[in-house]
């Protein structure tokens, strides 16, 4: 993978609200895949803005240094890693979420699970989740 795009809190802010008010204002006619794949994506900026505003840092590169030189995961997609940082994994449990073929889907792939729309054995696993993550995003948005 290239480079990523040096985005500052403030972007992260503004896109974690963008995303969450995207994800509350479509209806039923959206798939609710598309849905959630909106709502990860809206707390993972959420939490990447919080983590860098609690450790004073102000770009995504400085996330990333501090990550890789702490031995942490905060600065992909591992929201459990992100939620650890904060302090907040014990509040709001992400599961693994058994996939319909085979295998099963950690927390940190949840963005892939609803990108490819991959079909799962129980959709009431993918309901729960999605709760979670929208009570993390309400808590977030307490926060920014």
């Amino acid at each position: 993978m290239g480079k990523r795009i040096n985005v500052t809190r403030r972007e992260f802010q503004v896109s974690y609200r963008n995303h969450y008010l995207l994800y509350k204002t479509v209806g039923p006619s959206v798939s609710p895949k598309s849905r959630r794949l909106l709502l990860f994506y809206s707390v993972e900026c959420g939490l990447k803005s919080l983590i860098m505003k609690n450790i004073g840092k102000n770009t995504y590169e400085e996330l990333r240094m501090y990550s890789e030189e702490q031995g942490k995961h905060i600065h992909g997609h591992d929201l459990k890693a992100m939620m650890q940082e904060i302090g907040i994994e014990h509040k709001y449990p992400l599961k693994r979420i058994c996939l319909a073929k085979e295998g099963q889907c950690a927390p940190e792939r949840y963005n892939e699970l609803w990108r490819y729309g991959a079909g799962v054995e129980d959709a009431e696993e993918e309901v729960k989740a999605e709760k979670i993550l929208e009570k993390v995003a309400e808590w977030i948005g307490q926060r920014l």
